[in-house]
């Protein structure tokens, strides 16, 4: 709160009353500017309520802070996550089925995440012909590039041919009627 300062008689400056009635209307001038009504209030159509209740500003400061991350992550903003996103963050999490021979660190979510950034891979001028993706041969998602990836379907053929003989193996349709049989029994 602004301490007001009272004046005297001392104060006042007989030869430059001006300047003392200036500084008295720039203290005004520096309340006003904390006020809530300020010009053209009264053309306002609807006055916000400024008696809000404590669970209301509860809520909705635990809405701004479900936002974003935190400053101690910089802010970073929730995401919006639309289905194309979604599969390439459901690749990353299987990223061991894309290289069965490479050794991945096991995730530590189960679900997808609220909070990530998507980055872009920029190429170096340096490696124009040796390290570089045509643009015929670029995809706009992970998913895109897996698919158009012949190496990547020929393995993924094969498992599938290999998971197909092992049901066969077992008798898949026999296990599956048995366990119903066994299911309708207990009832």
């Amino acid at each position: 709160m602004a301490k007001s300062k009272e004046f005297s008689l001392d104060d006042i400056d007989l030869n430059d009353p001006l300047s003392t009635l200036t500084k008295s209307t720039s203290r005004v001038e520096e309340v006003m500017k904390k006020s809530v009504i300020q010009p053209g209030f009264e053309q306002q159509q609807h006055i916000a309520n400024s008696n809000i209740s404590l669970r209301k500003q509860r809520l909705e400061r635990k809405m701004e802070r479900e936002r974003t991350r935190g400053p101690q992550w910089f802010n970073l903003a929730a995401t919006s996550i639309t289905p194309e996103v979604e599969n390439n963050l459901k690749v990353v999490q299987m990223r061991s089925i894309l290289d069965s021979k490479h050794f991945y660190k096991k995730n530590d979510l189960k679900v997808l995440p609220k909070y990530f950034e998507i980055g872009k891979v920029l190429d170096s001028p340096a490696d124009f012909y040796h390290n570089r993706v045509p643009k015929k041969e670029r995809k706009r998602t992970i998913v895109e590039e897996l698919l158009a990836d012949a190496e990547f379907q020929k393995k993924s053929k094969k498992k599938y041919r290999e998971i197909v003989a092992q049901r066969n193996k077992t008798h898949y349709k026999a296990h599956k009627i048995a366990k119903r049989l066994k299911k309708n029994k207990k009832k």
